[in-house]
Order: structure tokens, then sequence, then C-alpha cells
């Protein structure tokens, strides 16, 4: 009956557990998503405004800097009308980003050009430049107030962005140009230079950025309209005094733009058509210019919507299914294992006759006890040898031998690991010390996934090692069920402490490796940390399993690089003592891990050599116990 409850008990602490994370976690996710897809719509919306305003503020800082890194090749070039037009066309050439260029002088300027000159280059088409002399007195550029501005900079003054104006000079269609003033070699104010950036071109930049924007325009600094194409909405712009100056009643520009300064702005209108629209205003940065974006509230919100209803249905479909198997694969995993433990608990406390469970399965459950049964045996043998013989010494050394044969015939050790592979490497070595010791490794590969860990018990002796194979089992055992790192040490804490006496722990390292993506899970229970070519893993220590039934161990994640080797090592390696009583130590494990550059074999086989050059033949206390591994280039 107790064994029934301890089963259950155990099956239902990690089903409660993984249920209530998986809940938290379906929740969070689908609140967060919901949340902010209906609470926060707008914010999207305003984000594709600022995106488009980036765009279109680097298309005119574009154009500021080619006015300025510019301006110097045109007064180079002022000696005749013929250069002029050269540099503007070399200009508008590198600057494909540009609708044109141009340069205008002060009055008959140039002999011969009379009284207007304004030399002009443009794009007839994508790839053709003209160039031609646009001042006449029909174009009497002198009363522009983009010349007069112009003429009226210094040379270390900032040159100035126009209004969008329209032009029928050469291209009929809406402009705006930046333009700074032009000196000659005695340092004379002579004119102007300046590049022109078409509205359409404004668009382009925006069609090829944000590609779901229904509509938008542009409201200059003195409340003039661009648009792109026929829009919806009828525009009524309000003056200072408040007087109407167009259009109906449908949106009034004052909301999007103040008497003092032009403020981001969102509203929610339908259109003429009863569409839904959010409008985002935003303020080109230093131009006194407004950017206006309609875009379709369903675009605002729908798909965080469906995206939520999705996530929530496949999570909830996902929980249901790990819930059945994890129930089943947990109560057929531990339940033997229970049964096991009791008696390799009473093992530990020297009850020699205590009978061991049966198992009909030949799994490595049954494999485990019929070690026990044989360690059962030579135990029980060796203590009725020494009762009946004088060679206590050497009777008992020859059995704790047998237990550790029985002890090392648990652990792999045929190499190469995975010979059908080309995919991984691995090597392991257990040295033994004089006495029976606690280490442990074992790996194994599931699914696509290696499965490893290495570990060290508490203590000396036959208890060790008999929690030792219990510690090799049930990690064979869980891993069997689920690939979770911090699930499994959970698990195997739990079944060690139960009925844990002798206070005995297990520091222990798991490891799960994705040999498809080289992603690396992992938690560690007090053990060292591995060392990933030449750099300690960062491990969270957490308490050795077998301490605390009810403590949470943390899972950790890392990715591990093509032919990077993993090593791995119990205290032994770093507590090797020579005959001056000094240790091997961490810094000489560092330093040959950090030079080395082969094998996962010949790092073990390096690091081996190295200790046993350190200690000479002094004699040691402690196993020594290492595993490496890499994913093969």
């Amino acid at each position: 009956m107790k064994k029934s409850k301890l089963s259950r008990r155990i099956t239902w602490r990690v089903i409660a557990i993984i249920s209530f994370f998986n809940v938290l976690i379906v929740a969070a996710i689908v609140a967060f998503v919901f949340i902010f897809s209906l609470g926060n719509g707008s914010m999207r919306g305003q984000y594709v405004t600022d995106g488009i305003a980036g765009n279109v503020e680097t298309m005119l800082q574009l154009a500021k800097t080619v006015t300025f890194n510019n301006r110097t090749d045109i007064e180079a070039n002022l000696d005749s009308p013929e250069h002029v037009f050269d540099a503007l066309e070399e200009i508008i050439k590198i600057n494909k980003g540009l609708s044109g260029c141009f340069a205008a002088f002060e009055p008959d300027y140039f002999k011969g050009q009379g009284r207007w000159f304004e030399a002009y280059a443009y794009y007839t088409d994508s790839t053709h430049i003209d160039s031609r002399q646009i001042g006449s007195p029909q174009h009497d550029y002198f009363n522009g107030p983009w010349y007069q501005q112009g003429l009226a900079l210094e040379r270390d003054d900032d040159g100035f962005l126009t209004d969008l104006y329209y032009d029928d000079t050469v291209n009929s269609r809406m402009f705006c140009s930046y333009v700074v003033p032009v000196f000659d070699r005695q340092g004379r104010k002579v004119g102007v230079y300046g590049v022109d950036l078409s509205h359409e071109l404004l668009n382009v930049t925006i069609d090829e950025t944000m590609r779901n924007v229904k509509k938008e325009f542009y409201i200059d600094a003195q409340s003039n309209i661009a648009y792109k194409d026929d829009i919806y909405f009828s525009i009524q712009i309000i003056d200072s005094k408040g007087n109407r100056i167009a259009g109906s009643d449908s949106l009034d520009i004052s909301m999007l733009k103040s008497e003092k300064e032009i403020v981001d702005a969102e509203l929610d209108m339908e259109d003429l058509k009863g569409t839904p629209y959010y409008i985002n205003a935003k303020q080109l940065g230093g131009t006194g210019w407004t950017l206006v974006v309609f875009q379709h509230r369903d675009l605002v919100f729908i798909w965080g919507e469906v995206l939520a209803i999705i996530i929530l249905i496949c999570m909830v479909i996902g929980y249901l299914v790990i819930f059945f198997f994890t129930t089943r694969s947990i109560r057929r995993a531990t339940q033997p294992l229970e049964f096991l433990s009791e008696s390799a608990q009473e093992l530990a406390k020297g009850n020699f006759d205590a009978s061991l469970p049966t198992f009909r399965h030949n799994d490595e459950v049954a494999q485990l006890r019929d070690s026990f049964g044989t360690m059962q045996q030579s135990l029980k043998q060796y203590m009725e040898d020494l009762k009946a013989s004088t060679t206590e010494k050497a009777s008992m050394e020859r059995e704790l031998d047998i237990a550790h044969n029985i002890q090392m015939s648990m652990l792999p050790k045929t190499f190469p690991a995975f010979p059908n592979r080309k995919d991984i490497e691995l090597y392991a070595a257990l040295v033994p010390a004089k006495a029976v010791g606690g280490d442990l490794y074992d790996f194994l590969i599931h699914d696509e996934k290696l499965f490893f860990c290495i570990g060290d018990v508490s203590g000396k002796g036959i208890p060790a090692s008999l929690v030792m194979a219990v510690s090799r089992t049930l990690f064979r055992n869980v891993t069997a069920h689920t690939a979770e790192p911090d699930h499994i040490v959970e698990t195997m804490n739990k079944s060690i402490c139960d009925g844990n006496d002798n206070f005995m722990f297990v520091t222990l390292f798991v490891g799960v490796l994705d040999l498809l993506t080289g992603h690396l899970s992992y938690c560690n229970a007090g053990h060292d940390a591995p060392y990933v070519q030449g750099e300690l893993l960062p491990c969270i220590p957490n308490l050795p399993i077998g301490v605390k039934p009810t403590f949470q161990y943390i899972n950790q994640e890392a990715d591990i690089a093509s032919g990077v080797n993993v090593f791995l090592y119990t205290d032994g390696l770093t507590e090797a003592k020579n005959a001056d009583n000094q240790f091997f130590g961490q810094q000489r494990i560092t330093d040959i891990v950090t030079a080395f550059e082969g094998s996962p074999q010949e790092l073990i086989e390096t690091m081996t050599a190295a200790v046993h050059q350190f200690v000479g033949d002094y004699e040691q206390s402690d196993d020594l116990t290492m595993l490496a591994f890499k994913i093969a280039m």
C-alpha cells in the first residue's frame, strides 16, 4: 500500500507541476496577444506611420546631403555655362534618388546668356538624363521665394527645404526643393543651387516600404496638401483665424495641425463609403511638414485576434496530448523504480537478506535488479566469509572488487560510442581509485537527441555504488519519457530522496543535445560546470539530488557549434593530489582545454596523462571520471 501511494504521489506531483506551468504559459501568451492586439492596435498604426515618416525623412536628408556635398562641384565650374550643365548632369547621374537639380544665377552673370540663367538637369525617364536653361521672363525665378530665401543665406548656414509647389516649367508635378547659396572664387554670392524631390518619388518610397497603407498625403508648413491619388476623404483646411479654406466637413486638418506646432495625432473615423479607418499624423522632423496616413481599421486588429485564437487552440490540444501521455509514461516508469529504490535502501542499510522485486520486462530496471541480486549474493557471501576467516582485509578487498566490477559493468565503455553515426564524436573514461566510489556517467541517443549525464555520489563504498547504480538506471528510464533536463533531474531527485535515511546525495549534470541544430538544454544539480572550447558553461548551481524532494531545478540552454569540444568531469580531476599535497586544480584544466584542438578521445587521453604526470605514484582517494563530445563538422 505504501508503494502504491508513493508512486501515485510522484506521478500526480509531476503532472501537477507540468499542468500548472502549461496553463500559466498558455494563459500568459493568449492574454498578451489578445490584449496587445485589441488594447494597443493604435500603436501598430502609429508604428506604420513612424516607419513611413522615417523613410521620407531619409529621402529629405539625402537631398540635404547631396546639396551640401556637391555645392563645391558647382562652384568649381562657374567658368562657363557648359561646365555648369556638366556638373549638374554628373550630380544627378550619381544620385539616382533625385528628380532633378538646378543652379540659378544673378542677372547677367554669364555674358551672352541674357538676364536669366537657370541650368536644370533632370531624368526624362528612368535612364535618360537631359538638361536645359529654363530661366526666362515667363519663369522669372528672381521673384521666386526659393531663390530669394536661398540667396539670403550664408555659406555656414543650413539650406532650407521649400514647401510643396507645383511647377510646369519642365515636368508638371508637385515638387519640394532643398536650396543653398553659391559663391564664386572671390567669395561673392552669385546664385543658388539645389535639388528637387517630386511628390511621386516620395510616394514610391512609401509604396516600397509599407504596401498595406491605404492612403497618405502631406501637409506642408503653409497647409498646402499633396496627395498620391484620389482619396475618399473630404479635406477641410482651417487657417489661423478659423476660416474654412477648402473642402467639406469630413476631416478637419486643424485636428492634425495646430497653430504653434505640428503634433502627432490619431483619429478613428469612416470614409464616405462607411469603411472604418485609423488616421495617424506624424511630423517630419525639421521640415514643418505633416505626413498623414490612412489605414484600414481591420488591418490593425484582425491578425492579432486570429493569432490569439490559433495559439489558444493549438496549445490546448497540445496540452491535452502531453497530459495524457505524460500520465501514462510517468506512472509506468516510476512504479517499478520505487520498488527497486526501497530494496536498494534496505541493501544500503546492510539488510542483505531483503527480497528484491521481480519484473516481467527485460529492460534496464530488470537488469538493475539482476545486478542488485548479484551484488546482494556477493555481499552476503562476503559477510559469511568474514565471520569464518581471519583474512578479513583480503576478503573485503576481493568483494569490493566484485562490487566495483559490477558497478563498472553498468557504465558504457565501448567506443566509438555510436559507430554508425558520423555527426557526433563521444568518449568517456572512469579511472577508479582504490576504494569503490560513486562516480557515474551515461549517454544515449533518442529521437536525434543526445542524452548524457555525469555525476558523483557522496561518500564511498557499497552505499555509494548502489546509489550510483540507482541513479544511472533512473536516468535511463526517465529519459525514455521526457527530453527536458529539469524534469529528468526532478524525477530522479524525488526517487532518490524517498527513504533516503542515510542522507546520501548525488551531484549531477544532465544535458540534452539536439544533434540537428546543436541546441543544448541542460540542468546542473550541484556539479562542476563543463567546459565548452576552453570556457566554463554558465551553470546555476542548484542542490544535488537526494537533498530536498520539493526542490525545483532550473533548465538552461546554449548553442554548441560544430567542431567544438564539450568537456565534463568530476571533482576527482580538480582534487587530484600529488606527494607535496598540491591539487591539480581548475587552472591546469582550463589551460589544457583551451589549447586543445583534437578529438574528444584525444582530449581525455591528454588530460589523463597530465594528471598522471602531476600526481606521480601518489595514491588517489577519488575516482577520475571524464566525458567529452563534439558535433562533427
